[in-house]
């Protein structure tokens, strides 16, 4: 799929796992495998299997509301504080079955 950012246009594909506490990791790689941006932070919040919280903020500004445009995230109605950093968004995947 392609994607930008910062200027320039990319091929890549969206890799799902879990962090440690079970939540959805969300990882951005280009299409040779390189990783390219984590789409998602780990918070304490328990989600469902199929959702995550965004990180939109700092150098994944303009990535994550591109999959939102194209149809694989779908916004949940409530976000989720990180640190320092603003209150991120809590999407979910669409179709939920692309999870692992």
């Amino acid at each position: 799929m392609e994607f930008s950012h910062f200027g320039n246009k990319y091929e890549g594909g969206l890799e799902f796992g879990r962090y440690q506490n079970g939540n959805l990791a969300v990882q951005l790689n280009l299409d040779n495998g390189e990783p390219y941006a984590t789409l998602s932070v780990n918070t304490e919040l328990a989600l469902a299997d199929n959702e995550f919280v965004a990180k939109t903020y700092s150098e994944n500004e303009g990535l994550v509301e591109q999959f939102i445009e194209k149809g694989h995230f779908v916004p949940v109605s409530i976000s989720a504080p990180v640190g320092f950093a603003p209150s991120q968004p809590i999407l979910r995947l669409s179709p939920p079955d692309e999870i692992i």
